[in-house]
């Protein structure tokens, strides 16, 4: 199939690259021309394990280009994938423009029937508008479907080709079948439903998920203030069937470019509706708590030389919107702390983990990149000044560190 994707960012880049892996001829489009240069070349703008591989391939086999021609890129195309950013407005809603103003571009340069396809997260509601603004741009006939991506930073790759479930919110049959062509290589199940509902379950995913990580984050607390083990406690919660083990680690909270603005938006979209979502405004709030309580636990930190470990918002991505660690950094400069960074990924004034805790009162880990668990740490203990740990994930062997002689603080860790 010939396909156009629109924005090269993580899902427009990763999608790209999966479906040329999958044999479509594919087009990348970015207004970003600086970009594009670089894509072209096979230089990622971005870390994510697996992608450069693909992108590489899909360059040397000519199914993948990448261009900032609108008519070039949308020409011909059977679908035209809309991937471009939506980034949160200060009242939490999503900021719609790109979308719009992508979906304007599509209709000026389309030659013949195609389906758009929003893959980019949205509000319910928004094919409608997408629709219309085609429309009244173009004599075409197409056809507007959502299929939202559910891609967790770190792993896109094998998430874009070993998905739990794919969504296709569509009204024509047309518009069906060629979604069916296009992921006739990937093995999931798939599911039929209205843009609406498509749109919907990709913000309730994130939220559900959201809501599983602030609540474990409030047992730990209680584990804290009771002696209980976050970590048993969680172990024995995620066995029961019904509830399962994924997102049930206690730590700083969640960030990254999904789960935080995700939730805000579906908080403001509730609000639009003349509903006051309280439960998911409780889950932010949790979770925006969950950095002030870490730094409870240190005591005064003003004048002290604190390491943190890791920027980037999860492991394996160097990703650092909404990241935990920067907005902790950011708090305890506030505070009067020195703060050393290193992240193995995120580029730093630090050529490793030793030279950045060498003289420190204290290491903070707030990203769990496995390097990290890895550590010499009689090492480290002989290179800080004070051999106090604050494992912000729970991710470090508690009982080894105290063996060796650290004060380790975790959240929940009795």
């Amino acid at each position: 199939m010939k396909i156009a994707v629109l924005g090269t960012g993580y899902v427009g880049l990763v999608s790209a690259a999966v479906f040329s892996h999958l044999g479509h001829q594919v087009t990348g489009l970015d207004i970003d021309k600086k970009k594009i240069k670089s894509l072209s070349q096979g230089k990622l703008t971005i870390y994510e394990p697996g992608l450069d591989t693909l992108v590489e391939q899909g360059l040397s086999s000519g199914r993948l280009s990448f261009t900032s021609d609108y008519t070039g890129a949308i020409r011909d195309k059977e679908l035209v994938l809309i991937c471009v950013g939506t980034p949160p407005l200060p009242d939490g809603s999503y900021d719609s423009r790109y979308v719009f103003s992508a979906a304007e571009a599509i209709a000026r340069n389309l030659t013949g029937y195609s389906v758009v396809v929003i893959k980019s997260t949205v509000p319910p509601g928004t094919a409608v508008k997408v629709e219309a603004i085609i429309k009244a741009n173009t004599s075409c006939q197409f056809s507007v479907a959502s299929c939202p991506e559910f891609l967790r930073e770190g792993s896109a790759v094998n998430d874009a080709l070993h998905p739990a479930r794919i969504i296709f919110g569509v009204k024509s049959a047309t518009a069906e079948a060629l979604l069916r062509k296009l992921h006739q290589k990937i093995k999931a199940p798939v599911l039929i439903m209205s843009p609406a509902s498509a749109q919907l379950v990709k913000y309730a995913s994130n939220a559900m998920l959201a809501t599983r990580i602030s609540f474990i984050n409030s047992i730990a607390i209680l584990c804290d203030k009771t002696g209980a083990d976050i970590m048993a406690v969680a172990k024995g919660l995620g066995l029961d069937p019904r509830i399962g083990q994924s997102f049930l680690s206690a730590g700083l909270g969640y960030g990254g470019s999904c789960f935080p603005k995700d939730t805000w938006a579906l908080i403001s979209f509730a609000k639009s509706l003349g509903y006051d979502f309280k439960f998911l405004q409780e889950v932010d709030r949790v979770n925006q708590q969950q950095i002030d309580y870490l730094i409870g636990k240190m005591g005064q930190v003003k004048g002290k030389i604190l390491t943190v470990l890791g920027l980037a918002f999860k492991p394996n991505t160097d990703d650092q919107r909404e990241s935990r660690a920067v907005q902790l950094i950011n708090k305890l400069e506030k505070l009067g702390a020195t703060v050393k960074v290193y992240d193995p990924i995120i580029k730093t004034k630090y050529i490793d983990a030793y030279q950045a805790l060498t003289g420190a009162d204290g290491l903070i880990l707030a990203t769990e990149w496995q390097e990290f668990k890895e550590l010499d740490f009689k090492k480290v203990k002989r290179l800080m000044n004070r051999p106090i740990i604050f494992d912000g994930r729970n991710f470090l062997e508690a009982d080894k560190l105290k063996k060796l002689g650290f004060k380790y603080y975790g959240i929940g860790r009795s």
